[in-house]
């Protein structure tokens, strides 16, 4: 039997299941990672690979397990996140369901739970095409690297939402590379859908505030009294929002990617005044607005013209002064589709599935990022979504779910595409790009 053969005995669907499920039973918030890392160090060791640990800050570590090759071959690492988009007990969160919480619940061939989706499921294929090839006893030239890192998922400190629950966009990634970890190219089991997605965006962050003053909102009798009108801070910011919203209009009509409408104007979140003081406007309102970009854009283009959107607003009415603070950026990363990652995973895809891949982009945030800035090719393909019940991505009203087949023909797509790259000579297959955004 080939080493492909007898790893693909270790890859079936119970397996998946129980690694799956497991997965998303140890909650892992963004800044809650630890449990979650500690319980893939243990199961990478018994699986016979080489593992370790980075702390990126106090209880939160990257974790890494390492099939060692015998050298000169290329290098390949799979990594997944092992933050979860929420924890489960945000206020609006934890009232839409179970597909919502850190607890698994399986029904037929649909794995249900916080993270299922993003992507303990894509993950968890990962995890177990490495750990089927470790005990295969694989032998490559290259060295083939598993690797969970922390705070991948886009949350930012702002307002009174400070400390490692809070720092995400890429921290435990960008750590990685700093620290000396890396690949000559990666793959991160992100939910695609089985696209291969050669392209990530990135966004503009921005906190725009207005001020006020906390006069009263009750009325007095007579005619003795002059008392001055109040400034309500939310009343300018929603006189300001048209002309938000004007100008993203603009934007998204004039933003494009490979020919196709891309880039994102959202407000996220609107908070003022104080809620425990009746009978006193609101002192203060502030918006926050997310740009998504795509590779080509600069960041502070897109800056500079929300704040001449909102200087405008200001000339035609004096009293709608606007601050403007960038609360956080999250770079773009883009690589050629004739990197040989791309090519390897398209031909793994077909052997497992029988058919071409789609190569294309996605406008989300992704440790691409910090990878192919770091001169590290870094593509994102993961084979969980609605595949199999139609569509791509998650249904929103019931939460994060993942087909078991899906995830399983995943990590055979997984153990096939390691088996081609790490028998590769290095030097023929690396990226001669030697780093920022590789693009042909």
């Amino acid at each position: 039997m080939s080493i492909v053969e007898d790893a693909l005995g270790f890859v079936d669907r119970q397996a998946m299941l129980e690694l799956v499920t497991r997965m998303i039973d140890i909650p892992s918030p963004v800044g809650g990672e630890k449990a979650l890392a500690g319980y893939l160090e243990e199961r990478f060791r018994a699986a016979g690979l080489k593992t370790w640990k980075q702390e990126v800050e106090p209880n939160r570590f990257n974790v890494y397990g390492l099939l060692e090759g015998s050298g000169g071959g290329a290098n390949l690492m799979y990594a997944g996140h092992l933050d979860s988009a929420y924890g489960g007990d945000e206020e609006g969160i934890r009232d839409l369901g179970p597909g919502y919480q850190p607890k698994s619940w399986v029904d037929g061939d649909w794995v249900h739970g916080l993270g299922a989706y993003n992507m303990k499921g894509g993950h968890a294929a990962a995890i177990l095409a490495v750990e089927a090839l470790a005990r295969a006893k694989a032998g490559f030239p290259g060295n083939l690297l598993i690797a969970g890192v922390v705070g991948e998922t886009s949350h930012a400190n702002v307002a009174h939402y400070q400390g490692s629950r809070y720092r995400g966009c890429g921290v435990g990634a960008r750590f990685m590379v700093a620290n000396g970890v890396g690949a000559d190219m990666v793959v991160i089991p992100e939910p695609t859908s089985n696209r291969i997605s050669v392209a990530s965006g990135g966004y503009v962050f921005l906190e725009l505030q207005t001020r006020g003053n906390p006069g009263a909102t009750y009325r007095r009798g007579g005619v003795t009294l002059q008392i001055k009108p109040g400034e309500d801070a939310i009343e300018k910011m929603l006189q300001a929002i048209p002309a938000l919203k004007r100008w993203g209009d603009e934007y998204l009509s004039n933003t494009r990617y490979q020919g196709e409408p891309a880039g994102n104007v959202n407000i996220i979140a609107i908070e003022g005044g104080h809620p425990f003081r009746p009978t006193k406007l609101p002192s203060f309102c502030r918006l926050y607005l997310e740009v998504g970009i795509m590779p080509g854009q600069k960041h502070g283009d897109i800056i500079e013209d929300v704040r001449e959107c909102v200087r405008r607003l200001g000339r035609d009415d004096p009293r709608l002064a606007v601050e403007i603070k960038v609360v956080q950026t999250a770079h773009t990363a883009e690589v050629s589709a004739d990197e040989y990652v791309v090519r390897a995973v398209a031909r793994a895809h077909h052997t497992v599935w029988g058919n071409e891949p789609e190569v294309t982009w996605d406008g989300w945030y992704a440790d691409t990022a910090p990878l192919t800035r770091a001169g590290i090719p870094a593509i994102c393909y993961g084979p969980q979504g609605r595949m199999r019940g139609g569509g791509s991505g998650y249904y929103p009203k019931e939460g994060e779910h993942v087909h078991a087949g899906d995830i399983t023909q995943g990590a055979e797509v997984f153990v096939h595409a390691a088996c081609d790259i790490c028998a590769q000579d290095r030097m023929a297959v690396r990226s001669k790009r030697s780093g920022g955004t590789v693009t042909p």
